[in-house]
């Protein structure tokens, strides 16, 4: 289930990045239960959610969360449930503008490990 969050500080003091859910103009938690791979449903919601967002213009982003009894708090879940994810959204503060740099260029700001450190072939 989605939980549309409007307590924003309890939300800031359960998540890793505070000041992402302080400017958001949209806070919501992804709520799982039950049994079967919990995670890969709820992060499929997210990413379809973030890609959603992202097409209409809109920025996005997941948050981690910190404080597990903290977020449970603020969500107020159900016995048996728990908060997957916590997702912010909201306009950027400027346009955003891909096309001025080329793709090794974000690549390189990225500050990412290269493609060998992190995929392997057996």
């Amino acid at each position: 289930r989605f939980v549309v969050l409007r307590d924003r500080e309890a939300v800031a003091r359960a998540v890793y990045v505070p000041d992402n859910v302080r400017r958001a103009a949209l806070v919501v938690a992804i709520v799982v239960w039950g049994k079967g791979p919990l995670s890969l449903d709820a992060g499929r919601a997210a990413q379809n959610m973030l890609l959603a967002a992202h097409a209409l213009g809109i920025g996005s982003c997941p948050n981690g969360i910190a404080d597990p009894e903290a977020i449970a708090a603020a969500v107020g879940i159900a016995e048996g449930e728990q908060v997957a994810a916590v997702l912010t959204f909201g306009y950027p503060p400027r346009p955003r503008h891909p096309e001025r740099r080329t793709p090794e260029e974000w690549i390189a700001r990225a500050d990412r490990k290269p493609f060998d450190e992190v995929v392997s072939e057996r």
